[in-house]
């Protein structure tokens, strides 16, 4: 009979109070730099993560569930659109989104929270899930600190990876993207304590109350975050075939739980399915699905679940421990289940970019499987069965100083981003009243209008621009990521390079230097960066020739009605002697004498007439 501890919360709250402080390093750094100057900002701590606020803009705004906020393509009854991975996992976008509206709290303020929130309750989630197993509430909040602060070099990445190969992929704390999988990532460790009370309970009506909840929460998963809610079902799959090898005498217990949350799974990816068949196909490429059914075995959070597997192998061939017990086999199933998430297109034959599952939970399970040995062994082998207070102290202050070092890096490489971006907000409202001015605005979120076009020669501005304000932009780094077909996508890049009056040459010379943003709309982000996709091809000297080609041929026979699909409505460039050249611009747009907002200048333009 397993005797549910009592979990002292104190540690747990020091923990995440902890965590949270350094999490808001980042942010606390731009407001001591910008002063009373700061316009309201968040800092991102991922590139992605404005693509994120931009949806989450577009529904505080009240548009539709299915929406494009980089381009404008909207939901409406005579203008359907497609399902997005946006629309499809709406369930912490309206958590977020409904609170904001109600409250009248901007999206650049929600994301901020959302840092706090997140960093605080997924402390606390592994806190319990760690003290509810071990009954040790101090080795719990250490190894709470100890799976998110070496989260980043568990998945091989973060400042460890900068300094021994001199790349970034994934900065900072990967779990705190927000808002995927920040809002999400908690569930997933609050999922795996219902199911451990599900099975070890020994009241068979709290077992069954246990079982209902962890199904519960496993639907919510499915449309919150793809990535999460199948590790999810990776993990209780390997859980449950270690349970029915090795405890067969209480077979009950996952016979009753097994189908309980089976049955919540399929009543809930089902419908996740016939919305994903409503995509745009060719999101499948944006994606990066992949045909295949190549094992993988060299993660690393892999190979740290296989280290595990082979620590309690051994302590139970010494017979230290033994393997049958439940938290023995829960250790063992957090060692498992790397093994299965990148091994599952053996069987399916499909792989969908699995450096996710590798950054943003396998990774973080992996080091809870580390932790958990960890107590084992300690209570297998020291004749006193608590940890002392002065190893977990040493332990905590060592991984918040890793903590420290992995945020403090990313501040400083990226505090010229940050405050770019805070320069951008003030222009993003300027551009929505000046939409509200003249009625576009009004008419394009009542479904009669297009949205006002944005052309904004800085690209870290256009990708900023829509998480606050709802009016579209020619082209960002994101603009493939709502279900944007490739072919527009690509287009729409063109048309960015040509506005830019960026020459052959130009282009020539950022292909030859590898920049990725001219790489990445051109060929494909999985080109460009390691580990999006598994046998990354590299771009070839031909490939680009031909690409030049293609851009050369495009600028020689540029047309009116190029110009006019999208057809602009307002240009934002950098005041001063960093304007772009006008040019190809000026052939196709009459621009007025403009407005300067900050260190920006926002011009109303209008298409020629037609000769």
């Amino acid at each position: 009979m397993i005797i549910e501890p009592k979990i002292e919360w104190k540690w747990g709250v020091f923990a995440a109070l902890a965590l949270t402080i350094i999490a808001l390093y980042p942010q606390i750094n731009l407001w001591l730099a910008r002063g009373s100057e700061w316009q309201g900002s968040y800092v991102l701590t991922q590139g992605d993560e404005v693509a994120y606020s931009a949806y989450i803009n577009a529904l505080i705004d009240g548009r539709p569930r299915r929406n494009d906020p980089f381009t404008g393509h909207d939901d409406f009854p005579n203008k359907p659109t497609h399902e997005s991975l946006f629309s499809i996992q709406f369930v912490p976008a309206y958590a977020i989104a409904l609170p904001a509206r109600a409250l009248g709290i901007s999206t650049s303020t929600v994301f901020i929270w959302l840092i706090v929130i997140g960093a605080f309750t997924s402390s606390l989630a592994i806190f319990w899930l760690l003290a509810t197993l071990s009954g040790d509430s101090k080795l719990a909040a250490a190894g709470a600190l100890f799976t998110l602060c070496f989260g980043a070099l568990a998945a091989a990445q973060g400042f460890a990876r900068f300094q021994f190969a001199g790349q970034r992929v994934h900065d900072m704390f990967s779990f705190l993207r927000r808002y995927q999988p920040s809002l999400v990532f908690p569930l997933f460790f609050v999922f795996c304590l219902l199911i451990w009370r599900a099975l070890t309970r020994e009241n068979a009506k709290a077992r069954l109350l246990y079982s209902l909840a962890a199904g519960g929460l496993f639907s919510i998963l499915v449309f919150s975050y793809f990535f999460i809610w199948t590790a999810a079902l990776a993990w209780f799959a390997g859980l449950s075939l270690l349970w029915v090898l090795f405890k067969r005498d209480d077979f009950r217990r996952i016979a009753v739980t097994g189908p309980i949350v089976g049955a919540f799974a399929i009543a809930a990816v089902i419908p996740f399915f016939v919305m994903l068949s409503h995509r745009n196909k060719s999101m499948d490429q944006t994606q990066l699905l992949v045909l295949t059914r190549a094992p993988d075995l060299l993660y690393s959070p892999e190979i740290i679940g296989f280290i595990v597997l082979g620590v309690i192998g051994y302590a139970c061939w010494r017979k230290l421990v033994e393997f049958r017990t439940p938290l023995v086999l829960f250790a063992a199933s957090f060692a498992v289940m790397p093994f299965v998430l990148f091994n599952q297109q053996v069987i399916s034959g499909r792989s969908l970019q699995p450096i996710h599952y590798k950054v943003f939970i396998a990774n973080y399970v992996a080091l809870i499987s580390v932790t958990l040995v960890f107590f084992i062994l300690w209570r297998a082998l020291s004749a006193s069965p608590a940890i002392p207070s002065r190893v977990l102290i040493f332990a905590a202050l060592a991984t918040l100083g890793w903590g420290v070092v992995e945020v403090s890096d990313i501040t400083q490489r990226d505090s010229l981003k940050a405050r770019l971006r805070d320069e951008v907000l003030p222009v993003a409202y300027r551009l929505t009243a000046m939409a509200r001015e003249d009625g576009s605005l009004a008419a394009a979120l009542a479904g009669s209008g297009p949205f006002p076009v944005v052309y904004a020669s800085t690209l870290d501005v256009s990708g900023s621009i829509p998480s606050d304000s709802p009016l579209a932009v020619l082209w960002a780094l994101h603009t493939p990521a709502s279900g944007v077909s490739l072919a527009e996508s690509k287009e729409r890049f063109y048309l960015y390079m040509y506005y830019s009056g960026l020459s052959q040459k130009e282009l020539a010379t950022a292909m030859a230097q590898g920049q990725f943003i001219v790489l990445a709309p051109l060929f494909g982000v999985e080109r460009v960066i390691e580990g999006l996709a598994p046998d990354q091809k590299p771009i070839a000297v031909h490939e680009m020739r031909e690409e030049l080609r293609r851009y050369t041929d495009f600028s020689a026979n540029f047309t009116r009605e190029q110009a006019s699909h999208p057809t602009l409505s307002l240009v934002v460039v950098p005041s001063g002697d960093a304007r772009p050249n006008f040019g190809n611009l000026d052939k196709w747009y009459e621009r007025d004498a403009g407005e300067e907002v900050g260190i920006f200048t926002i011009y109303r333009v209008k298409l020629r007439p037609q000769n």
